[in-house]
């Protein structure tokens, strides 16, 4: 017997749905778990807030607490204030400037070359050449520089796009910098307040990907489940020394009740 999981953790995008639309029997489910335990949402997204993913998830029809979204906006907000930094050139979609600027109005979020203390990068996928250059002026000047995440792409329905790995490459190419921190998976940060409550294996995780969800649990200590649903697939699996110990093709096939009652 193993001890029963008193959380389940899961991934958004390739996870529960894909561009928005969810998985058959997902949203079942999470609201089957949440019956009996707490279920917490973790995405390395940052291209939308977590209000925007609040939104999304109610929508949805999953079942939702007030600290149930967790964000490496979060976790970067926290490390500047941390350090007393007050100009930032934030990278990001205009929803997401929005609701870091409202978390903390007294941060400069448009610095000029010169002010700027430290550059933040989100997954940003509306910005313009001029604004990529106002980016590139200020990590060629070795400023500080930051990522929410490191993931080379994000999921969608018609194939992989670039995400922030993505630009930390071509960042490398131009200009030899690469990123100081990132917040995301697979830091073991994203789950430091979930730590604070449960021993690692009485949290559950449930991710789509190797480099990031598996390597979140394994470096954290949590209990892994990897549906196949989303961007790792058996081939995938079959190269790595250390391999998941619970696969499925979806969410709905997983049986929580075991993990739950200690039998998995």
């Amino acid at each position: 017997m193993k001890n029963p999981v008193k959380a389940v953790v899961f991934d958004l995008d390739g996870t529960l749905y894909l561009s928005g639309r969810p998985y058959p029997g997902a949203v079942d489910a999470v609201n089957q778990v949440a019956k009996r335990v707490p279920v917490y949402y973790l995405s390395n997204n940052t291209s939308k807030s977590p209000v925007f993913y609040e939104n999304r998830l109610k929508v949805m029809g999953l079942p939702l607490a007030e600290d149930s979204i967790i964000s490496a906006l979060y976790l970067s907000l926290d490390e500047i204030h941390a350090r007393k930094i007050k100009n930032v050139f934030f990278f990001a979609n205009p929803e997401v400037y929005e609701w870091f600027a409202a978390q903390d109005p007294s941060l400069n979020l448009r610095p000029s070359v010169e002010e700027t203390e430290l550059v933040l990068v989100a997954y940003h996928n509306s910005f313009d050449y001029r604004e990529l250059c106002e980016l590139s002026f200020r990590v060629q000047r070795g400023i500080p520089f930051w990522v929410t995440h490191t993931d080379f792409v994000c999921p969608d329905e018609r194939g992989p796009v670039p995400d922030i790995g993505s630009f930390m490459a071509l960042l490398k190419t131009a200009y030899g910098v690469e990123p100081e921190m990132s917040f995301g998976k697979p830091n073991p940060a994203m789950l430091s307040g979930l730590l604070k409550l449960y021993r690692p294996d009485e949290i559950l995780f449930v991710g789509d990907r190797l480099y990031t969800d598996f390597e979140l649990a394994k470096r954290s200590g949590c209990r892994f489940v990897l549906p196949l649903c989303g961007e790792s697939k058996m081939q995938d699996v079959e190269k790595l020394d250390v391999k998941p110990e619970f696969i499925v093709n979806n969410v709905s096939e997983i049986d929580f009740n075991a993990f739950l009652e200690g039998k998995k």
